[in-house]
């Protein structure tokens, strides 16, 4: 029977949010070994900030540091934003406050568009090929840190879900258009989910968000802490806390077809909750299309470009491409948008500047009503 820890949080204050995020793991058993590397996975959405909850708060972020560190552990924290802004996912673990976090532990922090990708192709279900960062594969552990938040397309956003942070910058969105539906998009998550395989999952339940999973839904005080070492069954939970059923949720009847829980109703809770409707839950059809075509989708993309003017024919944006996007035609550097998967991979090792963001005017604008009303 898989185990969920539900531990009452009534705020952020460090002291209370250590001891909830404690007591939560050590409820489903889990014992963190010593002197191991762990790499933290938040949920950061884009450069919003802690009042906004959308993302994973500072405190709950700090509070799984502090444990490590008594542990003597080595810490990462890793994560990539899918909206693009300029800074991209450096400037958001400012925005979010989890850059002070990692100074005060002498954590590192990964933006995954900074890191070479491998390739994986064996055991998915959802896509062909899936392109990952390699530090998610060469840490002892992961610990997926997610959010509650309702969302607009898959319902709930929470621990399985987070894993698809994983995926480098604009690499989310293309795969938002390649899949058909919501069931699709929910094996690719699952994929990611198996190949990364978070050890230990702890939600920050204590504001949720109704009508997620953008700034522009609303708080809700739910005032737990959630831990599992099974994501599903973590997720099954935070669905009944908030109204849903398990079975309305395409990540969960996946999840239950590929295995990785059996029934909905054999979960050991260790603490409890009280059930409240939110307001804002999404009842569409489960089996309709997916929302690839909202604006949000496919209207706020961004394509890359090389500008020769600036290329010095260095190869290293070559060398660093996962999927052999940028070659060499009438002696110039030439990106084939066509193939490009939007990892942003190139824009970081390029010395020069030479690969510039060329925004959708629906980014431009999004952008500019964020600066101005700060949502």
């Amino acid at each position: 029977m898989e185990k969920v820890s539900v531990v009452e949080c009534q705020s952020y204050t460090q002291e209370e949010v250590y001891q909830a995020v404690k007591t939560a793991i050590e409820g489903i058993g889990v014992v963190i070994s010593p002197n191991i590397t762990v790499l933290i996975k938040p949920n950061i959405l884009s450069q919003n900030n802690p009042g906004q909850h959308t993302i994973t708060h500072y405190a709950l972020v700090a509070a799984l540091c502090r444990i490590l560190k008594e542990k003597n552990c080595r810490i990462l924290i890793g994560e990539s934003i899918s909206f693009y802004e300029t800074g991209l996912t450096q400037k958001a673990f400012i925005t979010s406050g989890i850059k002070e976090v990692a100074e005060q532990y002498d954590a590192k922090l990964i933006a995954f568009e900074e890191e070479r990708l491998i390739r994986i192709d064996q055991n998915l279900v959802g896509l062909k090929e899936l392109y990952i960062p390699s530090v998610l594969l060469e840490v002892d552990m992961v610990i997926n840190a997610c959010k509650l938040k309702t969302h607009s397309g898959m319902r709930l956003s929470g621990a399985v879900k987070n894993m698809f942070g994983c995926l480098p910058g604009g690499y989310k969105q293309k795969i938002h258009r390649w899949t058909k539906n919501e069931f699709e998009l929910s094996d690719v998550i699952l994929d990611l989910h198996n190949i990364i395989k978070p050890a230990l999952s702890v939600m920050d339940a204590i504001e949720s968000l109704d009508g997620g999973p953008t700034a522009l839904g609303r708080a809700v005080k739910t005032a737990r802490v959630l831990a599992s070492t099974n994501a599903a069954a973590l997720d099954s939970i935070a669905a009944k806390m908030i109204g849903y059923k398990p079975e309305e949720l395409p990540i969960l009847l996946q999840a239950k077809n590929r295995g990785m829980i059996k029934n909905f109703e054999d979960i050991e809770v260790v603490g409890e909750f009280t059930p409240m409707t939110f307001k804002k839950l999404v009842k569409k059809d489960l089996y309709r299309a997916s929302n690839k075509n909202s604006i949000f989708v496919k209207d706020t993309y961004v394509d890359l470009s090389i500008d020769a003017s600036r290329c010095k024919m260095c190869d290293k944006c070559v060398d660093i491409c996962p999927i052999g996007g940028i070659k060499v035609e009438d002696e110039k550097m030439f990106l084939d948008t066509g193939e490009c998967i939007s990892c942003y991979c190139c824009m970081f090792v390029c010395p020069h500047n030479a690969i510039k963001i060329k925004s959708s005017l629906m980014n431009k604008l999004i952008r500019l009503i964020r600066r101005i009303t700060k949502l």
